[in-house]
Formats: C-alpha cells, structure tokens, sequence
C-alpha cells in the first residue's frame, strides 16, 4: 500500500534500499585496498548515517556525506586495526618477493630504478655539461687561429675515409682527426658590415665540403660528430696545437687511446661514450648504449 505524503513514500523506499541494511546492520562499502583501510572505513561510514536518522536519506546525500565525517564509531578497537597493519605488511612482504624472485618483475625494477637514477643524475650532467662547454668556448677564443703540422686533407682522401670509417676504430679517429684539420685550412671567420656589425659567417668546413665533396654534404651533421669525437679524445689525452689527432695512434700510445682500442667493435656509440666517461666519470654510464642495443632487439622480436 502506497503512503499519500511524499515523505512516507521516501522512508518506505529508504527503508528498502542497500544504505537502510548498510546502516542498520554495519553493511559499508570500501575502495581501500588494504584491511587496515577496508577496517577504518568500516568503522567511520556508520557514524555519517546516524547524523541523520529522522530524516530521509537519498543516494546523493548518502554519497556526499560518506566521506565528511572523521569520526570514529564506538566499536573501534585499535588491536584489530593492529592485527589488519601487520596482515599488510605481510602481504607487501610476500609481493616483494615474489617480485624480486620473478626474473622478468626483476628485469623491470631494474629498468625503473636505471631510469630513476638517470633522471635524478639529469641535471646534474647538463650543470657539469655547460660549465664545461663554457670554459672551452672561453679557451676557443683565445686562439685567434688554429694550426696543425698535418697536411690539408684532399677531398679524395675525405672520401677514402668516410668509405673506411666503418672498419675499425682507429678509422673513425682517423676520420674525425682529418675533419679536426681542415678547420686550419677553411675559413669560417665572421663577416661584418660597413657599420661594424656581424652579417654572416664564411663557408667553412660545411662551404668546402659542398664545393669539393658534394657527395657528403647530406652526410655533413655525421662528419661533424667525429669531428666532435677527435676534440673529446684530444681533451682526454691532452693534445694541443698544432699537434695533429692522427699522431695519437703512433705508438707508444696514450692510455686514453689504448682503452679506446681495447674494443674492436667499430661502434661509434660505445667509442663515444668511452671517451665522454673518461671527461666526466660520474654522468656517463657506458653501458647505456647496449641497454639500447638490447631494447632494440626485444621490440623487434
């Protein structure tokens, strides 16, 4: 039998519905993972529908007031919230080690954690990194002109040598000594106007290799970084002016260039990061280009 007044018909409904029976026998629902959550939430849900109990409860104003209260009901007993924590801690135990126990779960914690670490040693490197670069610029133009006892190379042996860079490493030293030398020879100086101000810049290394070696022109961004790779082994090995980067493979060789040699594998990746961990030992990890490597291979399999 229907109620006539609206009221009644909303109690009797309340007294039908899930929150009448959560309320009246304990009944809560938790999105806690944990027990210890689960048992707060228990024992702070039924206090929230006795704020109420003469009046009439609808779904939203259950769900709003059901997390507005901080109480805590009277059967609280802080020995089984006790008895839930270390059931947790158990638990997250027993996870952990069958985490760790797990070769691949091992495999990705220790990803995570590299990557952690790598993000944490970030800004630290690029501090050391421009600090460094800085000083170099600073010692750059000191040097109104650079000079060299080599020969300026031919576009014949350039060539030669971008063909060879490939077979061994001391083909990429020899490569990038040569690009190191034909910066004596070009002219890269700045150009000004009649009013004193820079204009542009001459040709230099990149207007040589487009008249003379045009093959290599789109090749251009890589012969700069063995270039780059002769300046780093020069750093590491203290080379100065005009002593030419091919003299540092006549024996006895530097210990720098024995390490660098110690590896056969002509890998431009691993040569370069040899020689950036001997400059700055605590921001470079060597073994970051095979982790790659390796990330490689298990995406294309």
């Amino acid at each position: 039998m229907l109620c006539k007044k609206g009221g009644s018909m909303t109690r009797k409904k309340y007294e039908h519905s899930a929150y009448y029976y959560a309320y009246r026998y304990g009944w809560t629902y938790s999105e806690a993972r944990t027990l210890a959550g689960k048992y707060l939430d228990q024992h702070t849900y039924r206090p929230r529908m006795r704020q109420r109990p003469d009046e009439e409860w609808s779904s939203k104003e259950w769900f709003k007031w059901r997390n507005a209260s901080k109480e805590i009901d009277s059967t609280f007993n802080p020995f089984l919230l006790a008895a839930c924590a270390a059931v947790d801690i158990g638990v997250a135990m027993r996870d952990t080690v069958r985490a760790i126990a797990d070769p691949i779960e091992r495999d990705r914690m220790k990803r995570e954690l590299m990557r952690d670490l790598r993000r944490v040693r970030r800004p630290f490197y690029y501090a050391q990194e421009v600090e460094r670069r800085r000083s170099l610029a600073i010692e750059r133009r000191k040097i109104r002109r650079r000079r060299t006892t080599a020969p300026m190379p031919t576009p014949e042996e350039l060539l030669k040598a971008w063909n060879e860079r490939k077979s061994s490493r001391k083909a990429m030293i020899i490569l990038g000594g040569m690009m190191h030398d034909l910066e004596c020879y070009v002219d890269n100086c700045l150009r000004f106007d009649e009013a004193g101000n820079v204009v542009g810049r001459n040709g230099g290394i990149r207007g040589w290799i487009a008249e003379n070696v045009p093959e290599l022109m789109p090749k251009y961004k890589t012969l700069m970084r063995y270039k780059a790779l002769a300046v780093r082994i020069r750093q590491a090995t203290e080379t100065k002016d005009p002593k030419p980067t091919s003299k540092l493979l006549a024996k006895p060789l530097h210990k720098a260039v024995e390490i660098i040699l110690a590896d056969e594998a002509p890998v431009f990746a691993h040569v370069f990061a040899t020689v950036e961990h001997m400059l700055s030992p605590a921001t470079v990890m060597l073994d970051a280009p095979k982790r790659r490597e390796e990330k490689r291979r298990r995406v294309k399999a």
